[in-house]
């Protein structure tokens, strides 16, 4: 039975790195960011989480759009060095802003993509 788990883990852990690469490779492909967003390959992140993720940004006074748009834009390690913050964790949270901003803000989601281009 553990080498069944473990195979089911070592099969999600691939899926991930796989996904992972896919949207590094292509924070210069904003057709493929929003085909991940249609389809949900990303799974949206608890709206707690994210509403936190807001607030620590408030409390620094960094610009939430600003951030979702370089973890989109930036080569991972270089937006790691200049937010001192993990690319995939941001990756996340950028995927359920996207999301939210789709579901509830149609023309500003198709600007989101115009305007990083």
């Amino acid at each position: 039975m553990t080498n069944i788990i473990d195979f089911i883990a070592r099969h999600e852990q691939k899926e991930l790195t796989k996904l992972q690469r896919s949207v590094e490779c292509s924070y210069y492909k904003f057709g493929e960011l929003q085909q991940f967003v249609d389809e949900q390959q990303l799974q949206i992140k608890d709206h707690t989480l994210f509403l936190g993720f807001l607030l620590y940004l408030q409390e620094r006074k960094m610009d939430a759009l600003m951030i979702f748009k370089d973890v989109f834009t930036m080569p991972r390690y270089k937006f790691e060095h200049v937010y001192q913050m993990k690319w995939w964790s941001v990756v996340q949270l950028g995927f359920t802003f996207l999301a939210i901003l789709k579901d509830n803000e149609p023309a500003e989601y198709q600007r989101f993509f115009t305007n990083v281009e």
